[in-house]
């Protein structure tokens, strides 16, 4: 429907596409493919940095509430697996990154994919709501402690802990703020 790789146009065709659609809870969600531009030689990205490989506008990354990239596991055109990537999902968790491979028309997961082969572990720090209520299953923690216990249980950034921690991030209906500042799970 967008001709052109322009901004404008593409915004103009998400809202030709979203008001023929109907809505509701029963509504058809809506697929669009599109192909990312051509990797530099010694590039190497994973989780939401991929957002910055589709070709085109920054529109096809912003728009959308959700966002998968499917990559090629090697450069071999006889190689039939590919990595399956949430490199956005406005509405929950994006989940590790996947390795499949097309067989008999279908994808089947690969169980023994060499991800070092690939480009190294997924660079994504995912932390859960099962990471956070467990470092709460005492009670209270100021948030300091709390950052520590979760890096401790996670390996995730000092970074990401803080921001899995704060209060009016993804994890605000569960977490809250008690008198002197001690963070609370309920």
């Amino acid at each position: 429907m967008a001709r052109e790789q322009d901004s404008k146009e593409y915004l103009d065709t998400f809202d030709v596409l979203k008001s023929v659609l109907p809505l509701g809870d029963n509504a058809p969600a809506l697929g669009i493919v599109a192909h990312t531009r051509k990797p530099k030689t010694d590039e190497c990205v994973s989780g939401r940095a991929l957002l910055n490989l589709l070709a085109g506008s920054y529109v096809l990354g912003s728009v959308p509430r959700t966002v998968f990239v499917m990559q090629a596991a090697t450069d071999d055109v006889e190689d039939k697996r590919v990595v399956w990537t949430c490199c956005k999902n406005n509405d929950g968790e994006l989940g590790p990154r996947l390795a499949w491979e097309r067989h008999n028309e279908l994808f089947e997961p690969v169980t023994n994919f060499d991800w070092d082969a690939f480009g190294g572990p997924d660079a994504r720090e995912v932390i859960t709501q099962t990471d956070i209520a467990a470092i709460f299953k005492n009670g209270s923690l100021p948030r300091g402690e709390a950052v520590k216990k979760l890096r401790s249980n996670t390996g995730a950034s000092q970074a990401s802990c803080y921001r899995a921690l704060s209060p009016g991030g993804r994890f605000a209906t569960h977490l809250r703020v008690e008198k002197r500042g001690r963070l609370v799970w309920k």
